[in-house]
């Protein structure tokens, strides 16, 4: 009798331990899925929410999202079409519960340079802020390189043509903080 007793101790403090050895694990594997998503996949989760972002500069923005890349937001607020840079949001006010990672390997590589080439090649006059909240310039993006585009500078509410163009301003991708539809005057 005693011994049935100490093994039935046994066999549950073994089942206890197992139990515990598997809650441990699942929390480390819960660790290890949460390291691996990004702010990306926490916005894309959000697609058609509206949210506020604070920006580098200190300008709070009030956009429904729309797209997100890897290192890029695309929404639209009351003044128009916006990009932004993920690396100069300093904080998102919103539910972002939901993380929604890229499944497709395609639109995972797709950077801020296809962006801009989707931009480039629509021919959408836009207004291009800096990090600091200033005016880089509006026209139109002409070429896209791998870490710069050529800005065609005229008139946002003026076509793109060889009359209407001042000049050319080649802008670095690290410079821009937002790429906002051309018929808006600030961030």
């Amino acid at each position: 009798m005693r011994w049935e007793g100490l093994f039935a101790d046994l066999e549950a403090q073994l089942a206890q331990g197992q139990w515990q050895d598997t809650e441990t694990e699942a929390a480390e594997m819960t660790r290890g899925e949460r390291a691996g998503i990004t702010l990306a996949d926490r916005i894309r989760g959000a697609l058609g929410a509206t949210l506020q972002v604070q920006l580098a500069e200190g300008e709070r923005l009030q956009l429904t999202v729309s797209t997100v890349g890897e290192a890029w937001l695309g929404g639209s607020d009351q003044g128009g079409s916006l990009l932004i840079h993920l690396e100069t949001v300093l904080s998102v006010d919103a539910p972002l519960a939901m993380a929604t990672p890229e499944d497709s390997p395609g639109r995972r590589r797709l950077g801020i340079a296809a962006a801009y080439r989707t931009l480039s090649r629509a021919r959408a006059g836009v207004v291009v802020f800096g990090r600091d909240g200033r005016s880089l310039g509006e026209g139109t993006i002409d070429r896209v390189g791998r870490d710069h585009f050529d800005l065609a500078v005229h008139p946002r509410d003026e076509y793109r043509r060889g009359r209407n163009v001042r000049g050319l301003r080649v802008i670095p991708f690290s410079a821009v903080q937002v790429v906002r539809s051309a018929h808006a005057s600030s961030v």
